[in-house]
């Protein structure tokens, strides 16, 4: 997309001043590709409150680079990884990550990818199209979330459909599921005590699942951490 400003038709001899889509320093376009919907404290609930604010810490991670992988063939989607990533796939709902990356099995042909450096996604989606591995970049698509605490579990258990006891959702375990009305992927990817979620969540309701996790920890106490810039 061009940022070339476009100017509005005026009339001859109007001292009106033509508009443009053009900010100071780049485009709206620009600006608004960057700006992250939990950037920002103010507009949400308080960054502290209740009786211990270490109950529930919620941390607006950086923006991710993700790539969503579609393949009918485990062995090629392994042979595709192995090499850049050194990642295997895990069962259905399973998450295996190293310093290089996090990989999610949501279905039986269905995974996504968490990279850690944007050159090296860049280079999966290329290979991509020329293998067995369909690749689509969706990193601008969403967002995550971090919740941990000793009453994590707790403030998720309030609304998601998956089972987070310690024995039926282990450390590595991944699903998408719904979170109220909002689909979400949760995962356990180590095994901390207290427990820490990771929650990815699209970009448009983002700020919606904030505020509500922010709204079902006040009883326990919580500790809020927008998003302070820098990041993938």
């Amino acid at each position: 997309m061009s940022c070339a400003s476009t100017r509005a038709p005026t009339r001859r001899g109007s001292s009106r001043r033509p508009s443009t889509t053009g900010t100071e320093g780049g485009c709206v376009a620009d600006s608004l590709a960057v700006t992250h919907p939990l950037a920002d404290p103010l507009s949400g609930p308080p960054e502290q409150t209740g009786p211990d604010s270490a109950a529930v810490v919620l941390t607006a991670e950086p923006p991710l680079v993700l790539l969503d992988l579609r393949c009918r063939d485990r062995a090629a989607l392994d042979g595709f990884l192995k090499k850049p990533l050194g990642l295997a796939s895990p069962p259905v709902a399973r998450a295996v990550s190293n310093a290089r990356g996090v990989l999610f099995r949501l279905g039986p042909d269905w995974w996504q990818l968490r990279c850690r450096d944007r050159k090296l996604a860049a280079r999966l989606l290329k290979a991509g199209a020329a293998g067995p591995v369909g690749a689509t970049d969706i990193s601008d698509a969403w967002l995550a979330v971090g919740v941990a605490g000793p009453r994590a579990r707790d403030v998720l258990a309030k609304a998601a459909t998956v089972d987070l006891h310690p024995e039926a959702f282990p450390a590595g375990s991944a699903a998408r599921t719904l979170f109220g009305r909002v689909t979400v992927v949760i995962a356990r990817l180590a095994d901390d005590e207290p427990p820490a979620f990771d929650v990815t969540v699209s970009r448009s309701n983002a700020r919606f699942l904030w505020r509500w996790l922010a709204d079902a920890a006040r009883e326990y106490g919580y500790t809020l951490k927008p998003f302070s810039g820098g990041g993938a």
